[in-house]
């Protein structure tokens, strides 16, 4: 019995299990005979005491699972970290950390329900639903009255399917708190979707409720109307209309259409008509941010599952607010000669700045003296004079020199020394009169360019071309004599804008449209002069701000308002608090937090003094004692986490203040850095123009990538919890376990590429390879001046019989979107074809112009090659022998990722190749592709163009011959190209061949087939049986080493969160897709990243003996990336047709569209997910609740 019991409940030892097992002993002995009155009586007493002993030990058990760390103690602040890092993972994407850190949690403070219901969070994410359920019970046990955690229960349950108990807990939730509106909307749609009267008029009662609490909500005003027609319900119907109609005004003419055709269809005498014109409403509304505000409010993102929890609910939560700023700073000047400018430039982007000094005829930078153009009259440099930057991607800063006598550039060597690279820029530039320089990506294409002040002139722009020459650009227009340049992404759209200073104090602000191009954006008519502008986040809202001084010495914040739609101003420093005035000479603004407290900082210069203004975080900006010195730069000098100024005194002695800080608080310094110099240079190579943005607990800092080192201060909090680096190409990345000074590398990976095919091949799903649509993409460039044209969009796709394997009488193939694209998918089909066993079928899976033959090629069982060489003439034979996923790969790489050196393969077939009749190469490998920003960087200087595949034979001579050009390129991953061999030899020469590229193409394996067409094949084309689009998330991708095709695991998702600056506009909704799919005709299904689409095809009967089966699937539709400099990149529009292979122009809004035109039914009941970025930007961001 002990032995049987101890097995059964292993917490059955100490004294609590000697009780349990006393008691079972006594009662077995007891069963013997029928016990006395007396025995009855002891067994009483001694079971009262065994319960007391057993309620106090459970007690005390209960009480350690709720235990809960002193806030004193080490294990509290363990645990405040692990959270903080576990929930900055969870919103960042990076959910196995997040796992791992909000278990530390668990187990750290067990009593916490808030990391429970994170994980509870999580599970559901991860698709872990029994998980899920039993972390959230216990977040529930913890806080039994937590509306947020009975809500996060419903959503869970509703996920099962348990509907009735999702509705139950969504009373629960709604009763426990009447102001957690996504409860209320929630249990809105629950109870409308039982049906009935009763049902409808109390979902219309629980939309009233919101309105209670958000009385201009619209999405709840549009409900009530909804439901009010429904129900026939006119009173209730016309005062919700009245209430809308009083938001109307502002709405753009296609949604004042659709409320016109609402109040229309309302004063009919069927009101049920105008239930169905609210959808319409609904949908239009969505464009605008207003209404997506309002949506957010009461309704979780589609995709989404619940909002973490971003604070304690039992323990005490850290400070959402900055250190206190230190009242104790000083400076302490230290002289350094008499130079007229000076300034900390780190040259090498890893050791302490160097102290740079110039006058009006020199620059000292190091050990190196160079020579600056200050022209007859040796004028002195201006604050903006001396520019570093690394303008030829070699990880070392140059100096660009721009003076009232001329421009110069200089090219730093090793070991400090510069070279003169200004001769290879026009004479008319070099010899200009400048005030100032500002490096900047003005295409984005990955090399910095330079932006020039012209005294009393327009400014000009240098382009960069890659090697060593640069061209004049003007793309701002309407601006004379410029003072101050800002370069950073403004209105939040993902790329860096413009905002201009002229020489009178007038603001120019242009929006980055791609490309190169730029749109001057409107600022109102009294917009007020200034003297100095400059950039940072300074309202923690994730978007980047303007801060400027006015000519009357006020500091005002600048912020977009409304995705480009207009401006927002607001003071933050009174004109009383700086006492120097602004001279002729202007003053220079450097944002910077000196004291470490974790909020910016405001240091106004002017040649008379220097103001520093130290930031408390809540709006405050306290100045400290004036400087007798303007100060240029701030940098850490000394290497000991404070920054430092330097700047030129009253007396043109050059100075440096060193940063004597009394508080102790600590820093983070990040040094971003592009991967390689060779073989990608999607980026320029500190990232200048990206952002930055950290998290420490609940305190958020953003600034923009200005130079090799960003510094933020911390304040108390000892590390931060996360680092996330939107990088200049669009890329984002997430850091965390931060060194004090990190250096940060961008992930070298692809964002565009294609669709990803899997099968379930009899075991699992698995990859097969990339699937249309591939070819076809819209508003791809392949320079400065073309886009690419549309000529194919139908692709066939070959499937091996082992890799797909029916099961339950279907066909199952899924297709997901993993990277930075949106798909216009019109149609897939699978072509199930048997051929006689001894024989193989291919299909052509290039990207060519023209496209590839689609066709099935019928071949004799493939052989390799006899032997092969590359141009280096080494034996790789064994390399392309077999398909075993060993690349040939000893080309290397070039300057920009996809494009290599020229170079081949060299082929021999062998004596048993057939010298007659149809012979094919079947050239098995993969493509690691260029993007169109870096084409636009390969079209610009010297950069010979990509050269596709060509073929390549000796003639009788033994002179290499071409035979086949321009013969394209795999298209992606796993692919083959088939190449028609039939007439290719010379006579009298070797039956050798070369493959010739310049493009990084990685050949897997290469063989020779004698064709077969007189082999009986049959096909069977399917259409899908069933097509469902949903919601999947991104999939973990291997590399087995650099030579090697990244592979998508299906059953591994690196995250479901949105990983994507999505491209804006409407997508499919989830669910049945197959009309869509059935036959070409420009109705298509419109596809974002992490959507998966799930394709069901009729199972076939096996094939006739003596037959083997493939398959091919065959796909028709188009893609777009959002590269930069893709056309259109920002927008879902312009939408495709088959009558158009050139996109040129982007319409207005959706209903000018003519693809709308033809099919708008297809916006009302497929097309109605509206997609943006507005999560995405604003990921580390606390998101308050309207319930908090």
């Amino acid at each position: 019995m002990r032995n049987s019991f101890s097995q059964q409940e292993p917490n059955g030892s100490g004294f609590v299990g000697s009780l349990v097992r006393m008691s079972i002993s006594r009662r077995a002995r007891d069963d013997a005979s029928m016990p006395d009155r007396s025995s009855v009586q002891r067994l009483a007493a001694f079971t009262a005491i065994f319960l007391a002993l057993l309620l106090s030990t459970l007690t005390a058990a209960c009480r350690r699972a709720e235990k809960l760390p002193d806030q004193s103690s080490q294990e509290y602040r363990d645990a405040v970290r692990a959270f903080y890092v576990g929930l900055a993972a969870l919103q960042a994407g990076v959910e196995v950390r997040a796992g791992e850190e909000m278990t530390r949690v668990t187990q750290l403070a067990p009593g916490e329900p808030s990391a429970w219901a994170n994980l509870g969070l999580l599970a559901i994410k991860q698709r872990e639903l029994d998980a899920a359920a039993e972390r959230l019970e216990k977040a529930r046990d913890l806080a039994p009255e937590n509306s947020r955690i009975i809500l996060m229960q419903a959503t869970l349950e509703s996920s099962r399917g348990n509907l009735a108990e999702a509705t139950s807990l969504l009373r629960r939730a709604v009763e426990l708190d009447p102001g957690n509106l996504i409860a209320i909307y929630s249990l809105a749609q629950e109870v409308e979707r039982e049906g009935g009267d009763a049902n409808e008029a109390e979902a219309q009662r629980l939309m009233g409720k919101i309105l209670e609490v958000q009385p201009d909500n619209l999405v709840a005003l549009l409900e009530v109307t909804r439901l009010a027609a429904k129900r026939g319900d006119s009173a209730a119907l016309q005062n919700a209309l009245s209430q809308v109609a009083a938001l109307a005004a502002a709405w753009p003419p296609e949604a004042k259409d659709q409320f016109t055709a609402l109040q229309t269809a309302a004063a009919g005498t069927d009101t049920r008509a105008a239930g169905a014109r609210v959808a319409f409403l609904r949908n239009v509304l969505v464009r605008i941010p207003k209404y997506r505000a309002d949506l957010a409010a009461v309704k979780l993102p589609t995709g989404e599952l619940g909002e973490p929890f971003t604070g304690f609910l039992k323990m005490a939560s850290p400070s959402p607010l900055p250190a206190p700023p230190d009242d104790g700073l000083a400076f302490t000047e230290e002289p350094l000669g008499n130079w007229q400018w000076a300034g900390g430039v780190s040259l090498d982007g890893e050791r302490a700045p160097t102290i740079i000094t110039a006058s009006g005829r020199e620059v000292r930078a190091g050990g190196a003296m160079l020579s600056f153009p200050g022209g007859p009259t040796a004028t002195p440099p201006t604050t903006d004079g001396v520019l570093a930057l690394d303008f030829n991607y070699d990880f070392k800063t140059d100096l660009a020199l721009a003076g009232a006598g001329g421009f110069k550039l200089y090219r730093q060597e090793g070991g400090g020394s510069f070279t003169d690279a200004t001769s290879k820029l026009p004479a008319a530039v070099t010899g200009g009169a400048y005030r100032g320089a500002w490096a900047a990506d003005i295409e984005m294409d990955g090399d910095l360019d330079i932006a020039l002040a012209v005294i009393n002139g327009p400014p000009l722009v240098l382009r960069n071309n890659g090697d060593g020459t640069f061209i004049e650009l003007r793309p701002f227009e309407g601006v004379t004599g410029l003072y101050g340049f800002v370069w950073g992404d403004l209105d939040g759209d993902g790329d860096p804008d413009a905002a201009l200073l002229s020489a009178d104090g007038k603001l120019k602000v242009f929006a980055n449209e791609r490309g190169g191009a730029f749109r001057a954006r409107s600022l109102p008519d009294d917009f007020p002069a200034l003297a100095a502008i400059a950039s940072t986040d300074i309202n923690g809202d994730s978007i980047l701000d303007l801060v400027a001084v006015q000519t009357d010495n006020t500091i005002i914040r600048v912020s977009d308002d409304g995705e480009g739609s207009g401006w927002v101003t607001a003071t933050l420093v009174g004109n009383q608090v700086l006492s120097a005035p602004v001279s002729e000479a202007r003053g220079r603004l450097i944002i910077a937090d000196l004291d470490n407290n974790g909020a910016n900082d405001l240091i106004w210069a002017t040649p008379l003094a220097t103001t520093v203004l130290l930031g408390d975080g809540q709006g405050k900006f306290i100045p400290r004692d004036a400087i007798p010195a303007r100060a240029i730069t701030a940098a850490d000098l000394n290497n000991d986490g404070r920054l430092d100024l330097i700047g030129v005194a009253k007396s043109e002695q050059a100075v440096r203040l060193v940063n004597r800080g009394t508080k102790d608080y600590h820093w983070q310094t990040v040094r971003p850095r592009a991967a390689t110099s060779t073989g990608d240079q999607r980026i320029n190579t500190f990232g200048i123009g990206g952002e930055m943005e950290i998290r420490s607990g609940l305190l958020f800092q953003k600034q923009p990538i200005t130079g090799p080192v960003v510094h933020f201060g911390l304040g108390e909090k000892t590390e931060a919890d996360v680092l996330r680096i939107n990088w200049p190409n669009g890329v984002v990345q997430a850091e965390f376990d931060l060194q004090s000074d990190q250096t940060v590398v961008t992930d070298q990976r692809l964002k565009g590429s294609c669709p990803s095919l899997f099968a379930f091949d009899g075991r699992e799903m698995r990859f097969v390879k990339d699937c249309a649509p591939w070819s076809p993409a819209i508003g791809l460039r392949i320079n400065a001046a073309q886009t690419a044209a549309i000529s194919q969009t139908e692709e066939w796709q070959k499937i091996r019989g082992d890799q797909l394997v029916p099961r339950d009488g279907y066909y199952d193939l899924r297709i997901t979107a993993e990277l930075w694209e949106t798909f216009y998918i019109d149609h897939y089909a699978l072509m199930v074809v048997d051929h006689p066993e001894g024989t193989d079928i291919f299909v052509d899976e290039r990207t060519s112009n023209p496209g590839p033959r689609l066709a099935l090629y019928t071949v004799a069982a493939p052989r390799p090659v006899k032997a092969a060489w590359d141009d280096n003439r080494q034996d790789v034979t064994e390399i392309v022998r077999a398909l075993d996923g060993r690349y040939l790969d000893t080309f290397g790489r070039g300057q920009y990722q996809g494009v290599t050196r020229d170079h081949y393969v060299e082929i021999e077939l062998g004596d048993n190749a057939p010298t007659s009749g149809p012979l094919y190469l079947l050239a098995h490998g993969w493509m690691h592709p260029t993007d169109a920003s870096i084409n636009i960087a390969l079209s610009q200087g010297s950069h010979p163009p990509p050269e596709s595949v060509s073929i390549e034979v000796p003639d009788a001579d033994g002179k290499w011959v071409v035979a086949r050009p321009a013969l394209g390129f795999p298209a992606g991953k796993n692919k083959t190209m088939v190449f028609d061999l039939e007439g290719i030899f010379r006579p009298g020469a070797p039956r050798r061949l070369r493959l010739r590229t310049s493009m990084e193409i990685y050949w897997d394996a290469l063989e020779w087939a004698a064709g077969r067409a007189d082999a009986e094949v049959k096909t069977a084309r399917l259409n899908p049986q069933t097509a469902e689009l949903r919601y999947r998330g991104f999939s973990v991708f291997n590399q087995a080493d650099k030579s090697s095709p990244e592979i998508p695991d299906y059953d591994r998702l690196a995250t479901t969160s949105q990983r994507w600056r999505d491209l804006i506009g409407y997508y499919t909704r989830y669910g049945d897709i197959r009309e869509l799919l059935e036959k070409v005709d420009d109705r298509i299904v419109i596809v974002n990243a992490g959507d998966e689409m799930a394709l069901r095809f009729p199972g076939q009967p096996p094939p006739p003996a003596g037959f083997v089966r493939d398959y091919v699937l065959i796909g028709d539709g188009w893609i777009k990336d959002g590269d930069f400099n893709s056309v259109f990149s920002k927008t879902v529009l312009p939408l495709p047709t088959h009558d158009r292979t050139e996109y040129t122009s982007l319409p207005a809004r959706l209903e000018d569209d003519p693809a709308y035109r033809r099919h708008p039914r297809d916006w009302q009941e497929y097309h109605t997910r509206y997609v943006t970025p507005d999560r995405f930007q604003k990921t580390l961001t606390l998101r308050k609740q309207a319930w908090e």
